[in-house]
């Protein structure tokens, strides 16, 4: 049966009916309404059910077959329907062409391209494009399944090795491994053994209401951690730096302020009494005083004596993302400071994006300044023990675009700074420099064509090769996404870029050994893929021989 009605007609016919016959009118609308329901449908199977596979050809969900033949890798995949366009197939492994040595009704086999890693598979016929499963990369470097997995929410700034072994994780997370609860949270800081599972030994509490960016280890064991935090367990008071005790508690301390009666003349703060407005990028320890580096714009300290358990009040000086404190958060007025004139030295035109402290006091400063204290300071300059500008620094005429970061080897004696600059110093190289001891250039590190991004970070590991971190896609020819391993000399490293996709921002790395002696690297940041696995945090892979 069909039924036709327009719609409009009876629109029209409804306006004129009234009173009895708008009744028979509407039993008539229910019957069709009725009928139509009862109509077979013509869409009752899958509309798309038996369509055909594009040009006949599919793949099979795994890898058939690896092997060696001659010296070479021939791999074979399941795919049926080729034949008939066997001079048309084109065939990738992670974005790289595979040369084709057979295809048969139901399988393609390819030689193993040099260069290739860890990633999809593709067949292109035309302009036709078919993926098939992924293939993984067997080559030195692979994922240390021995370290915790799905580590943090959120990002690990620094890793602390303490001397049993252990390591202290700090950052901006709310959760680790799954573990916090509302009696026992975990917020920004949290002990671990060398795996990364947590261990007994540490009494955070609430830990820190704000990100921790940077701890050292005092030689009495305690801890100093700079941030941009103003309470730890609850304890307000703070200022972007505390101290902590050796098992994570505040180190706090019972002072007397001003009270009503005897009862509330007491109050328990923060026993280290200084801190910054503003955000603390790194702290430093040298000859018994504190360093702080970062973006604020004054020093911070309590008077105690004037307050009140529920008022504090707060005295501030002048100063910009440079400070010296002594061991109890008083501000050391000899650096960075014209008592003169009662102000700071002008800081940088720009943000800094990182630090370093040498061996001999002097702090060498990374970011996106062009001068600092009224000099040229192309993306970098150091600072000397005095807190000025050290003139005998060669960085020349620095860096022409942002520097991100700086990192040393204490094996090798070198400085790697990575950013977005494409000379320094009038030596042409894109995103990495390496820089000898004295900040003078190494040329030996000659960096090859970059294409797809930039580099963000660089460690150098004790063998010399150089792991190698950013949003680039390829290296010198060859798919590396976002991660790299290099030669001292800047090639890849032959055997250790198998590795496929990296996505994430690093913070810190910490190389160590396995249980076979092998070198590995403890990678923390904002990390969530690598080597096309999903990560959370922090990743630590080993480097085979």
């Amino acid at each position: 049966m069909e039924l036709g009605i327009n719609k409009n007609s009876i629109m029209l016919r409804n306006r004129q009916i009234s009173g009895k016959n708008m009744g028979m009118a509407c039993l008539l609308l229910l019957a069709l309404s009725f009928a139509s329901c009862k109509k077979e449908n013509p869409i009752s199977e899958d509309p798309y059910a038996g369509g055909k596979v594009a040009l006949g050809i599919k793949f099979a969900s795994d890898v058939s077959d690896t092997e060696q033949v001659n010296g070479t890798t021939q791999i074979t995949f399941e795919v049926t329907g080729l034949m008939p366009f066997k001079d048309q197939v084109k065939f990738y492994i992670n974005d790289t062409e595979a040369s084709i040595t057979k295809i048969t009704d139901k399988t393609i086999t390819v030689l193993f391209p040099a260069g290739a890693s860890t990633g999809g598979t593709t067949l292109i016929v035309g302009d036709q494009i078919f993926f098939g499963p992924a293939y993984r990369v067997e080559g030195k470097v692979e994922v240390d399944a021995t370290f915790a997995a799905n580590t943090s929410l959120g990002s690990i700034r620094q890793i602390l090795s303490l001397p049993n072994g252990n390591l202290v994780m700090v950052g901006s997370f709310a959760n680790y491994m799954a573990a916090a609860t509302t009696k026992t949270p975990i917020n920004n800081i949290v002990l671990t053994n060398a795996n990364g599972f947590i261990t007994s030994g540490f009494s955070t509490g609430k830990g820190a209401n704000g990100a921790i960016s940077s701890i050292f280890r005092l030689a009495n064991g305690q801890f100093m951690v700079g941030g941009s935090f103003t309470n730890y367990n609850n304890r307000v008071g703070i200022n972007g730096v505390t101290r902590l005790n050796t098992n994570g508690s505040l180190d706090s301390s019972r002072v007397e302020v001003v009270g009503k009666t005897s009862d509330h003349s007491y109050d328990t703060v923060a026993t280290f009494n200084g801190g910054v407005s503003g955000f603390v990028n790194k702290v430093f320890n040298y000859n018994n005083s504190i360093y702080v580096v970062g973006s604020f714009n004054n020093y911070a300290e309590f008077f105690y004596e004037r307050s009140t358990r529920d008022n504090k009040v707060v005295g501030y000086t002048k100063l910009n993302g440079l400070l010296k404190m002594n061991l109890d958060g008083k501000m050391d007025s000899s650096y960075n400071f014209n008592v003169t004139a009662n102000l700071p030295y002008v800081a940088g035109n720009g943000p800094i994006s990182d630090a370093l402290m040498q061996s001999d006091g002097k702090i060498i400063l990374v970011g996106s300044f062009t001068t600092y204290q009224g000099l040229n300071s192309n993306r970098i300059t150091r600072i000397g023990t005095n807190g000025l500008v050290d003139a005998t620094y060669p960085s020349g005429t620095g860096a022409d675009d942002a520097i991100n970061a700086i990192t040393y080897s204490a094996t090798s004696g070198k400085y790697l700074v990575a950013g977005v600059f494409n000379n320094y110093n009038g030596f042409a190289t894109k995103g990495l420099v390496m820089l000898n001891t004295d900040g003078t250039v190494d040329r030996s590190l000659v960096l090859k064509t970059i294409e797809g991004g930039s580099i963000s970070k660089a460690f150098q590991l004790k063998s010399g090769k150089i792991l190698v971190f950013g949003s680039f896609k390829k290296y010198d020819g060859v798919i590396r996404q976002g991660f790299m391993v290099l030669n001292p000399n800047g090639s890849l490293a032959t055997g250790y870029n198998n590795t496929g996709k990296f996505q994430g921002i690093v913070n810190d790395v910490y190389e160590s050994t396995d249980i076979f002696g092998n070198p590995t690297a403890l990678i923390a940041g904002t990390i969530t893929l690598f080597d096309n696995q999903q990560v959370s945090g922090a990743v630590r892979i080993s480097l085979k021989p």
